[in-house]
């Protein structure tokens, strides 16, 4: 009968410290999947970030394409070269993401 109540005991031991490493392990799970739904929130954040930086670049391509095809003042010139800052501004910030 002693026999019995000890390995009921080891049983028991074993039982406690799978069931500690089940609830570390769930633990872990919850931190992990909190910081994938961070990391998603970032990623989304910074997809719409890339698609309103594209929707300007086009805009101001559309805008140097439209002022190259009107007549060539030398006072255009002038926009003409902010624009192209603009645009390789724009193109800059798309690379460093």
């Amino acid at each position: 009968m002693e026999r019995v109540q000890q390995v009921i005991s080891e049983i028991h031991e074993k039982v406690k410290r799978v069931k500690g490493c089940l609830d570390s392990v769930e633990t872990e799970n919850e931190q992990l999947m909190s910081e994938l739904d961070r990391l998603r929130e970032n990623l989304s954040k910074v997809e719409q970030e890339a698609a309103d930086f594209r929707q300007k670049y086009d805009d101001v391509k559309n805008q140097l394409e439209s002022f190259r095809s009107e007549s060539s003042d030398e006072g255009k010139d002038e926009q003409i070269d902010l624009l192209v800052r603009e645009i390789d501004d724009c193109i800059q910030r798309l690379k460093s993401e």
